[in-house]
């Protein structure tokens, strides 16, 4: 025989409790929909030097893209081929990014919110007169500011980027945000974000790296990094050098690589490059501290020029040319970094870590004693063959 169980006092709270707090919560979502009809969403970000020959060297050109939420539903045809651009950009001129945003603001009928912004674009010349750290300091201190956004130097006008439209995506800032990440498949590209450059740039004994993008009439280009140090720009780093720069910082990148033939002079062979470790240690020697980076690796062979390939009993000779190729890369960027006395490479942290007496006497002079600190590469790469063709 079932009995009927009637409900405790205790049980009856429970269930009025629950009814309250759910209405609490939808009521929230109203007021939490008003405030997002009331917000101006900021996607992009970008700084310049403002146009006019009496312009104060202090100041800058700030601007912002906020979508327009009315075009944002449109098609492929509509946001990438032509038509009115599903966002609009806003400018001011200003000397502190916090004044900037309360002149945008007098333009603007909602508020302006930066939690949602995906990309930072600094123009090169802002970044070296004016400093990188001074235009983020704004940004580091909202915490609102994601720290997965992207950051970039940009090697021409930043503006010109935001108004940009893009072959696919609906805002510049979409798109931007897609070629500096590592879904762009290009080993040229220096992947970092906002969260990441504030860890290096706090990090004794380091200096960080930013991407570069380069405006070409109406498009943009990815490739190359920016150095920066004690806050401002300091110099570029080509293409390749940004490759092996990401070669000596383990990031895991694939590439394919051009070397000559061993066995045939004039020949050419691409090989896909993989797999690529390195190993950093201080080594002392005759008693003086030397920095050694221990790079290995793997390669397949991809294309040759002619209409045969090496054969295995020549693997050695390919690993040779292979491990020779990627020596010199890596060789020529570290030589860049210390032209430019910016310790791009942590060598400075090693030796705050595992040399801490002479680190406290190198520190307070550390870019010049950087730039002639002895750092040795050591590259072996080891051809995988598990695709090749025979041949003689």
């Amino acid at each position: 025989m079932n009995r009927l169980v009637k409900p405790t006092s205790l049980q009856k709270k429970g269930f009025i409790g629950g009814l309250f707090l759910a209405l609490v919560l939808t009521a929230a979502g109203c007021w939490q929909g008003r405030e997002l009809n009331a917000r101006a969403f900021v996607t992009a970000v970008a700084f310049d030097r403002p146009t006019g020959e009496e312009a104060d060297p202090d100041e800058f050109l700030l601007s912002v893209q906020i979508p327009v939420p009315a075009k944002m539903g449109a098609g492929v045809s509509e946001g990438g081929g032509g038509g009115e651009h599903p966002f609009v950009v806003f400018g001011t001129t200003a000397k502190m990014v916090q004044i900037g945003i309360r002149q945008l603001q007098r333009q603007i009928d909602r508020e302006l919110f930066f939690g949602h912004t995906q990309l930072i674009l600094i123009n090169a010349e802002v970044a070296k007169t004016i400093g990188v750290d001074r235009l983020l300091d704004y940004f580091k201190r909202d915490f609102r500011v994601q720290r997965m956004a992207k950051i970039a130097i940009i090697d021409g006008e930043a503006r010109e980027v935001l108004n940009l439209q893009p072959p696919i995506s609906q805002t510049p800032s979409a798109y931007i945000e897609n070629l500096l990440s590592p879904q762009s498949g290009s080993a040229l590209n220096y992947i970092t974000d906002f969260g990441r450059f504030l860890v290096e740039h706090s990090e004794d004994g380091t200096e960080p790296v930013l991407p570069r993008l380069t405006m070409e009439e109406k498009t943009v280009q990815t490739g190359g990094a920016a150095v920066i140090k004690k806050g401002k720009f300091a110099g570029w780093l080509s293409n390749f050098q940004t490759w092996s720069l990401n070669i000596l910082l383990n990031q895991k990148i694939t590439s394919n690589y051009e070397v000559d033939c061993p066995l045939h002079l004039g020949e050419t062979i691409v090989v896909g490059v993989g797999d690529l470790s390195s190993h950093h240690r201080l080594k002392e020697r005759d008693g003086q501290t030397i920095y050694q980076i221990s790079v290995r690796g793997k390669f397949e062979t991809v294309e040759f020029s002619e209409l045969h390939g090496p054969m295995a009993v020549f693997q050695d000779e390919l690993e040779k040319v292979v491990s020779a190729s990627i020596h010199a890369e890596l060789e020529q960027t570290i030589r860049r970094a210390q032209e430019l006395e910016a310790d791009i490479l942590g060598v400075g942290r090693h030796l705050q870590a595992f040399k801490p007496d002479l680190w406290r006497r190198m520190k307070n002079n550390w870019g010049r004693e950087f730039a002639a600190f002895p750092i040795e590469v050591e590259v072996k790469m080891e051809w995988a063959m598990t695709v090749r063709r025979l041949g003689g």
